[in-house]
This record gives structure tokens, C-alpha cells and sequence, in this order.
């Protein structure tokens, strides 16, 4: 499979963990593609396998943080400083789902710290799949 095949082979797998609408699935499998070629990665096949047990497939690690805060500013859900634009979040998710319920996890989530964009959007992330009480 091509580099551009893994990318988004990865996007649909991870989001086949969750129930994502057929438009969620391609912007976030084009968002993936998009920052895989701006970060020159290739998703392996390790990540992969994560992906398939737990929609929190991101480790603490520098390539991780990257593409998550490239995925999340690609997909316009934070600022270059690295602050969650929660309504930008919730609109993404919240078709079908209970928008307080998402809207409070979002909110609790979108006030975590970090040094750099890539911490704050790895730290939101953490914490939104802890905090998160609904099925996706």
C-alpha cells in the first residue's frame, strides 16, 4: 500500500472505532492525509494496530504530538497558540450525540496547559478521551 493509502487506511480504521458519519470519516481521513505529507510521515502499522482497541491511539512521543496538533489545526479546532476552539469541536462532533454532554467534556478539556502547541493539543486529547462518559 502507498504512502497516501496508510494515511488514510489509518483514518478509517481509527475512526471505525466510533460512530462518525460517512462526511466526518473523509474530512478527517483527507485532514490525516493532508498532514502526513506536510509532516513527511508514514503511518505504520503498529499505530494502526492501536487504533483498532482504543480511539485514543496518540502516544506521548514527538511524532504523535505533531501529527495530532497538524490534525487539529488542519482541521481548524485550534489556534496557532494551541487553544481548543470548542464550538469549532462540537459542531465537528456533535451530530447524533448529546451536544451538552459534549460540549461540557470539550469545555472541561479545552482549558489544559502545555509549553507547546503540540502539548496542548496532545494534553486535550488525554484528557477528552478520560473525561468522555458517552460513546462516540
Amino acid at each position: 500500500m502507498n504512502f497516501i493509502g496508510n494515511v488514510i487506511l489509518l483514518g478509517l480504521v481509527t475512526l471505525c472505532l466510533a460512530k462518525y458519519t460517512e462526511k466526518q470519516n473523509q474530512f478527517t481521513a483527507d485532514v490525516y492525509a493532508k498532514c502526513a505529507i506536510e509532516l513527511a510521515m508514514v503511518i505504520d502499522s503498529d499505530f494502526i494496530e492501536r487504533s483498532k482497541i482504543t480511539g485514543n491511539v496518540f502516544t506521548n512521543d514527538e511524532a504523535s504530538k505533531k501529527l495530532l496538533a497538524c490534525w487539529y489545526t488542519q482541521a481548524g479546532m485550534i489556534d496557532s497558540d494551541g487553544n481548543i476552539r470548542v464550538q469549532a469541536l462540537v459542531d465537528y462532533l456533535s451530530e447524533g450525540r448529546d451536544v451538552q454532554a459534549l460540549t461540557d467534556v470539550v469545555e472541561k478539556c479545552a482549558t489544559v496547559d502545555g509549553d507547546t502547541v503540540e502539548d496542548k493539543a496532545y494534553n486535550f486529547e488525554q484528557c477528552f478521551w478520560k473525561e468522555l462518559t458517552f460513546e462516540l
